[in-house]
């Protein structure tokens, strides 16, 4: 990337050149002398300073998490969920008859009866976050592709190739497809008894998926309010992470029990027809899920305040609904080992499945001897939608976190930690005592090729604590206008993954051998190049961890003395790390927190 720039570079040093020289050369003779410039890299000092975010405005994030994650660092931090109900119909119908019909009959149609509606099951469904990306486009996700970037890998090494087998309607993930004892690549009659089935990577669980806990689910008795009345109802109520008083607004609890975590595709089969004896309808699919947590929920309670609700002005509009449900609160607890989920709540719903009378004349409209009352059955659904809050208890940090915050001097080590976290508030070109060295460079006439921010992750102190999930990435942000930098809005790469979007800019963690993380990179080269040739403001900028680098909006936090703003991007992130400051003990010193600047620099410049 340096050598491409540089080529770039080349015409614009020929201009510079000739605007600065009194002696013009003539065309075609000594252009350039070999000792007119030379191209260097300089680190540049970064004066950081650590500082702690507050609780942050918590309703309307793009993302929440429920469960618990803890480390000897950052502490133990939980997280529980609060949501408003939304119907999926409103002034809805139940089973066939509306209820004044149910209740008063119709003389002119005798199938109007009374229908008993009766619940027999309630679940609660909220999805993982996934993904299915397929690369190479074989049949196989890149988690489980032995070379995601080969359309003809072999997975399963049957001796058939990935897309082969998807041509053949083989599974690519087992060598003997159907069970018979032979591979695949020998058997002539294989018949895929998963077929139209899907593999998925779940993303979006943090911790030990094998952890036991119990998930309690209680109905909200504090009503959510859109707009805030101490604002005079102009504004949007802000709810934040530590409003630990919605907590005590509950009534009746819904679940409380252990939940098991499958991360399997379900499976939902038909009900055989016993008038078919030729065909079992049980061996037929119905319906593919991706993986999900299934919740039963408390029977009496929908059958009491939904179904047998029909009619009501309760259920007639939302607004309605929401004073009458104000929501649920959703807490995980007693965790055999760390877990937290980031769940797909947008996607979530309560699946009410009830049973109801229905009048059966056999078909004999004029004979009612044979008339008959069946059962049958019918699903309503709950969504989970409206306003939404996460609600997290913080844990204690370690002594040197606080002493940083406290010192204010330029930091031997940053920690960074999402949500409720630390983050590092940058300087570029302030050294260690206060000096600016801005134009200092100004004054050397040199033309940046390349920027960088280079962060290296303090991996010993890391593991005397015990370790670390650490962030796929780090993000950057100006401070004063609380908005990315140039580069990222230059840098138009993407991909399905996040690690293929806004490469150029980067700041993914790169890894060693052992697949521990080294460093960071982040590429702010034409920033640089603007605070140096056209006189930009070198504001003061803010290095967080980042969930989703597509996301550059931001949230208030409550105590906004000194920090009034964070990063979506962090706040919903709940990993952190330990990285080398700018002024770290002499044997890691080739680690700091610096600016990289690889230059051009004209000999005995001087400026015109």
């Amino acid at each position: 990337m340096i050598n491409k720039i540089y080529n770039y570079q080349l015409i614009f040093i020929l201009f510079i050149f000739y605007s600065c020289s009194k002696d013009y050369n003539s065309i075609g003779t000594d252009i350039l002398k070999s000792d007119t410039f030379n191209t260097s890299v300089e680190n540049i000092p970064v004066y950081a300073t650590q500082k702690l975010i507050s609780p942050f405005k918590s309703n309307g994030l793009s993302s929440y998490q429920l469960g618990q994650i803890n480390d000897n660092i950052f502490g133990k931090f939980e997280s529980s969920f609060v949501t408003q109900l939304r119907l999926s119909q409103y002034d809805p119908l139940f089973g066939i008859w509306d209820s004044d019909k149910e209740k008063n009959g119709d003389p002119n149609n005798i199938k109007v009866i009374q229908e008993n509606e009766n619940v027999t099951k309630v679940v609660l469904e909220i999805p993982f976050f996934n993904n299915t990306i397929d690369s190479d486009g074989d049949g196989v996700i890149d988690l489980y592709d032995v070379d995601s970037n080969d359309i003809n890998s072999d997975s399963d090494g049957d001796g058939v190739s990935d897309i082969q087998e998807r041509a053949n309607g083989t599974n690519p993930l087992n060598p003997d497809t159907d069970g018979d004892g032979i591979n695949d690549n020998l058997d002539t009659e294989s018949i895929n008894p998963d077929d139209g089935s899907t593999v998925y990577d779940i993303d979006s669980l943090i911790g030990n998926i094998d952890a036991t806990f119990k998930i309690k689910i209680q109905e909200l008795n504090y009503y959510l309010r859109n707009y805030d009345p101490n604002n005079n109802f102009e504004t949007f109520q802000k709810y934040y992470s530590d409003d630990h008083f919605i907590k005590d607004f509950t009534n009746k609890i819904l679940h409380d029990d252990f939940v098991a975590l499958d991360t399997s595709e379900i499976t939902i089969y038909e009900e055989d027809d016993p008038d078919t004896d030729e065909v079992d309808e049980s061996t037929l699919v119905k319906e593919r899920l991706s993986p999900r947590i299934i919740i039963p929920l408390d029977i009496p309670f929908f059958q009491s305040k939904i179904i047998d609700k029909e009619g009501s002005i309760d259920l007639l509009n939302q607004d309605n609904f929401n004073l009458y449900i104000k929501g649920l609160l959703l807490s995980a607890y007693d965790f055999s080992d760390d877990l937290l989920m980031i769940l797909d709540y947008d996607n979530a719903r309560i699946k009410i499945t009830y049973e109801y009378d229905v009048y059966n004349d056999n078909d004999t409209t004029d004979d009612t001897s044979d008339d008959v009352i069946d059962k049958a059955e019918k699903d309503f659904e709950i969504l989970l939608a409206g306003n939404q809050i996460n609600l997290i208890k913080k844990g204690n940090f370690i002594q040197p976190i606080l002493d940083n915050v406290s010192l204010g001097e330029n930091l031997k080590t940053g920690y960074l930690k999402g949500g409720q976290g630390a983050m590092l508030e940058l300087d570029l070109f302030t050294e260690n005592n206060g000096v600016n060295i801005l134009d200092e460079i100004k004054s050397k006439g040199w033309l940046i090729n390349e920027a960088n921010l280079t962060v290296y992750i303090d991996q010993k102190t890391i593991r005397s604590y015990g370790g670390l999930v650490e962030p796929s990435r780090l993000y950057l942000y100006d401070m004063e206008t609380q908005t990315p930098l140039i580069d990222y809005f230059v840098d138009n790469t993407t991909g399905q993954k996040e690690s293929d979007k806004k490469i150029n800019h980067d700041g993914l963690i790169q890894y060693d051998s052992d697949k521990k993380g080294v460093k960071y990179k982040i590429r702010i080269s034409e920033y640089i190049k603007n605070i140096i040739r056209n006189d930009s403001i070198s504001n003061k900028l803010g290095l967080v961890v980042s969930s989703s680098i597509d996301n550059s909006q931001n949230l208030e936090l409550r105590d906004n003395i000194g920090l009034n703003i964070i990063p979506i991007t962090s706040a919903v992130n709940p990993l952190g790390t330990i990285i080398y400051g700018p002024n770290p003990d002499q044997e890691n010193y080739d680690k700091r927190l610096r600016l990289e600047l690889y230059y051009t620099e004209i000999n005995n410049w001087t400026s015109s």
